[in-house]
């Protein structure tokens, strides 16, 4: 009878938690719904880019590297010329033109969409989301995205219409620690699903040589430096052989993404 009445209290307990994690999925499903629809009826959507067979072959490898998670993940061009990518709390990551036209190899992508597919797998979405909601803050990303992107520009004027798509959102204003640990997992995806990890670094080489110190998640107002993001992955790529050992910090000579 005692035993029975443990199960009883346990279910008691269990069963309320499970509904309100599944009914939070399904609205973190709605939320990602929802911007994808704001951008598509925008026409922010690239789906005729040359680069998303790229995108999506090695977003697909990072996705299964990075299971197990409760979403499915799926990866869309944004058409804006600036170096940015983010991820929504459903599990679609958008990455715009820009980065990708910026982006030298597939390691470098595919670090990049590890590092999105972390905050995703690691909850920081929905950490920030709850924070937001509890402090009843609205960011108003789409005014610090122009001022990032600059002037008239048609890319500015994108990047306003993507930003706005966001403003009623508290996902995107990431602590260090959490953009630290994206940055660590980021690359334990990228090792596991067959890309070199140093592709981190080169990267955020490349970002700091073309857009200063801002890093590429150009939402994000609290990230930290990119130099400081950089020392801190060489060092845990370097400090963990037995996961990292067999890649070298060798960039290849390639000077862009495949185009098919």
């Amino acid at each position: 009878m005692r035993y029975a009445l443990t199960l009883v209290l346990v279910f008691t307990w269990y069963a309320p938690a499970l509904a309100d994690e599944s009914s939070q999925h399904a609205q973190d499903v709605q939320t990602s719904q929802q911007i994808y629809n704001e951008y598509d009826q925008k026409g922010l959507i690239d789906h005729q880019s040359p680069y998303n067979a790229v995108l999506q072959r090695v977003g697909a490898r990072i996705a299964k590297a990075a299971q197990p998670h409760w979403f499915t993940e799926s990866f869309f061009i944004v058409k804006d010329g600036s170096l940015n990518a983010y991820a929504t709390p459903g599990g679609m990551v958008f990455v715009n033109a820009g980065l990708l036209s910026n982006a030298d190899n597939v390691d470098e992508l595919a670090n990049v969409l590890g590092h999105e597919t972390a905050h995703l797998v690691l909850g920081h979405l929905d950490e920030q989301q709850q924070q937001a909601q509890r402090k009843n803050l609205i960011y108003n990303v789409g005014q610090v995205f122009v001022s990032n992107v600059g002037g008239n520009s048609q890319s500015a004027q994108l990047g306003y219409k993507a930003g706005t798509a966001l403003g009623n959102y508290g996902f995107l204003n990431f602590t260090r620690q959490q953009e630290y640990a994206a940055d660590q997992n980021g690359v334990i995806y990228a090792a596991r699903a067959g890309f070199n990890p140093w592709g981190s670094v080169w990267f955020f080489n490349e970002l700091e040589r073309t857009v200063g110190d801002a890093g590429y998640e150009q939402y994000v107002e609290r990230h930290p430096s990119v130099q400081d993001r950089t020392a801190r992955i060489e060092d845990f790529i370097s400090q963990n052989p037995q996961e990292f050992g067999r890649w070298k910090n060798r960039e290849p000579s390639t000077s862009g993404l495949p185009l098919h």
